[in-house]
């Protein structure tokens, strides 16, 4: 575990409003069957979701399904200010005079075009670049879009790790902005099981979404966290990848699954003694699932000294990523 970043500073913002039920509608003929479809594939009976922009002035079948969007604005905002705040200020200073790049990351692309905007401003912040953010942290280097759906964060964590140790960069600050857009996660579900051919064993219940804002800071220089990422596993002959994940991990002593990986693929007990369902624990964000796993380390006293974290796709393939103290210190 030599090789790797710290995470040096990072933030989660999620609405403070309270879960609200899916109700599907004959005005939305192919969103409904996407729900039911989707229903079907994850073994549930309802779907709850706690969104941005969400108040109850607005008809209650139509909250979920049109918020306000500048509140969802406003929160990715919030994430940023509050991981600059959280670090020291000398590091803070150095940041803002050092070698920073900047990665944007959301999970559908162009999504503006599902949003009530009359602003082109807003849209451009949507479905481009938030420029605002470019000047919060000095950005004068590289600066991108990522979008890759359930991948998206790790990709871009990938991308962090090697501008590190090729020393192109001293830090690299990935904003992401998880918007949970209901015929969107719907399709994202369906398609995962459809391809997979398998359904979670459980039954009943209800799929928790939760829309998320993050911003997270990776450096070379010592911090709480010290990330290093894996490499993407192929499924081989229909056979799926996860296998391997609990296997060649000598070091890691708990297991954090972002998606649904052991409950679709049954697993040796051992293993499955030492997971947890990120989402089951705090409700699923998409691709800002895997961050979540930060969280657990924080709130839960731990004696394990790594986690790995891992992130399945939906074609059977996964990656993964290890997360340790760098002191070696047990959390109790």
């Amino acid at each position: 575990m030599n090789n790797g970043m710290y995470l040096t500073s990072y933030s989660i913002t999620e609405p403070d409003e309270t879960f609200y039920l899916y109700y599907p509608g004959w005005l939305n003929a192919w969103e409904s069957h996407l729900y039911n479809q989707a229903l079907k594939s994850t073994s549930k009976s309802g779907w709850g979701f706690k969104r941005f922009g969400t108040t109850k002035d607005i008809y209650a079948r139509e909250m979920v399904r049109k918020p306000d969007y500048i509140n969802y604005i406003e929160a990715l905002e919030q994430a940023s200010d509050r991981a600059l705040q959280e670090m020291p200020t000398k590091e803070r200073m150095l940041l803002l005079k050092s070698r920073t790049a900047f990665i944007y990351v959301d999970a559908w692309g162009e999504s503006a075009v599902f949003e009530n905007i009359t602003s082109a401003l807003h849209t451009s912040t949507i479905d481009t670049l938030p420029k605002n953010l470019l000047k919060k942290f000095s950005v004068k280097e590289v600066s991108c879009k990522m979008r890759g759906e359930k991948m998206s964060l790790l990709e871009a964590m990938q991308w962090a790790q090697d501008y590190l140790q090729w020393d192109v960069f001293d830090y690299v600050v990935i904003c992401a902005a998880y918007r949970a857009i209901p015929t969107l996660v719907f399709s994202d579900e369906d398609f995962s099981a459809e391809v997979q051919n398998k359904k979670p064993a459980h039954k009943g219940g209800i799929n928790l979404t939760v829309e998320r804002t993050g911003c997270f800071i990776f450096s070379r220089r010592p911090g709480e966290f010290k990330v290093r990422c894996g490499h993407y596993l192929i499924p081989q002959n229909g056979v799926h990848a996860y296998g391997d994940i609990f296997l060649n991990a000598p070091n890691i002593e708990l297991f954090s699954d972002a998606g649904e990986a052991y409950k679709r693929h049954p697993i040796d007990p051992e293993f499955a003694a030492r997971t947890i369902n990120l989402a089951d624990i705090f409700g699923a964000s998409g691709f800002l699932t895997p961050a979540l796993s930060w969280e657990y380390l924080k709130q839960q006293p731990l004696s394990a000294a790594a986690m790995r974290t891992i992130v399945p796709d939906n074609f059977g393939g996964c990656s993964y990523f290890d997360t340790w103290y760098e002191t070696g210190e047990k959390l109790v």
